[in-house]
């Protein structure tokens, strides 16, 4: 949603961007950020251990000083964990509990004072719907959008992977449930990513590596030796998806509706079994040397498919391209995990400072970035886990 609000302040429009932790939070609110917490949060400078949530935000989508908005869009974001009941006031919010160990007595009190709970994957969508109608009672005229998460087709292999918990099981019977909400709450318009993702596949490349290159990946290992792999695939982040959804919005607050176009279709070929695809090193090389983030994560993720040949020579060649990516990053550290090649150490060296150079997103994004690349030396050498 971050790159969608983007996308919409490019179109024209004025944008918030504001993340939540849970619908909980916002049903649970009593319309403020509770005293006590409040007094917590302002003595203790508490900011960075809500990860990038705003407290605020956790009780508040708009605040009551600021101007009603013209359209609330949100999507099925995904929830965070643990979250927090206050034993008293049973309101429910969302902190890392790494807080507790700089402020020991910000743990003490929220050992006295709270429980933790943990949000059961399978109704989300239920209280979700709450947090909607809640919504709807405290902003009756404003138009609210739904923007739907992509559903798992069998040919978005291998084994599609979503941020919400527990979406592999909610997917396939979601859609009746939005239309639901829609034909239930007053002025609630809903986005069918699965149409726009429809779109921009039948007018594009079709193949699923060529709009989600990013896989990740859980390893199994026993003795310091890798016995098994399990890979699955992001389809949460499409480039080229922000735009058409930009659009839709747009479209909503002049019409009051969205409207699909005759390509905008769910293809019969995603209901098919996910074929790898394959390519012959000279065309890795290219993909590898092109500075392009998608063309090297596709090419890494091909490495996989053929793991009794080691190509981290490949990632060396190339190492000066090789764009600044925590998901790509994930990759190569993964397979350097299974081919432990002293020669990846160099590939670090190199992309050491091209990710110095990197200052975009933030110095917190950058000191995270170059200790996982020493993680990947650190393996490389020898030198631990």
């Amino acid at each position: 949603m971050d790159f969608l609000s983007r996308a919409v302040l490019d179109s024209g429009f004025d944008c918030t961007y504001r993340v939540l932790a849970s619908p909980f939070t916002y049903n649970s609110s009593p319309g403020v950020i509770p005293q006590d917490l409040r007094e917590k949060d302002e003595l203790l400078n508490l900011g960075d251990y809500y990860h990038g949530r705003k407290l605020l935000n956790q009780f508040q989508m708009i605040g009551t000083d600021e101007p009603e908005p013209e359209l609330i869009v949100l999507n099925l974001f995904h929830e965070n964990s643990p979250l927090f009941i206050n034993n008293e006031q049973k309101y429910i919010f969302f902190i890392d509990p790494e807080a507790w160990k700089t402020h020991p007595d910000l743990g003490e009190w929220m050992k006295d004072g709270f429980g933790m709970i943990q949000a059961n994957p399978a109704t989300y969508l239920k209280r979700y719907e709450e947090m909607l109608k809640n919504i709807r009672v405290k902003f009756p005229a404003v138009p609210l959008l739904v923007v739907s998460r992509l559903s798992h087709f069998p040919a978005f292999g291998p084994d599609p992977y979503s941020y919400l918990d527990g979406w592999n099981g909610l997917w396939s019977s979601a859609g009746t449930v939005l239309r639901r909400w829609q034909n239930d709450i007053d002025g609630l318009g809903i986005v069918d990513m699965d149409r726009i993702f429809g779109g921009i596949w039948n007018r594009s490349e079709k193949k699923i590596e060529s709009h989600c290159p990013f896989l990740k990946f859980k390893l199994t290992e026993e003795n310091n030796v890798i016995t098994g792999l399990h890979a699955s695939r992001d389809v949460e982040h499409i480039g080229s998806m922000w735009p058409d959804l930009a659009r839709k919005i747009a479209q909503y607050v002049d019409e009051g509706r969205v409207t699909y176009s005759d390509d905008e279709i769910v293809p019969d070929a995603w209901f098919k079994p996910w074929q790898p695809e394959k390519f012959d090193d000279d065309r890795l090389l290219d993909m590898l040397s092109s500075g392009a983030n998608y063309l090297c994560a596709r090419a890494v993720g091909t490495f996989f498919l053929d793991l009794g040949k080691d190509y981290t020579d490949f990632l060396v060649r190339t190492a000066e391209f090789t764009p600044v990516c925590h998901n790509t990053l994930h990759m190569i550290k993964t397979y350097g995990r299974i081919w432990r090649n002293p020669a990846l150490a160099h590939w670090c060296q190199v992309h050491r400072n091209t990710a110095a150079a990197f200052t975009a997103n933030g110095p917190l994004y950058l000191e995270d970035y170059l200790r996982r690349i020493d993680e990947v030396e650190r393996y490389a050498l020898g030198r631990g886990n």
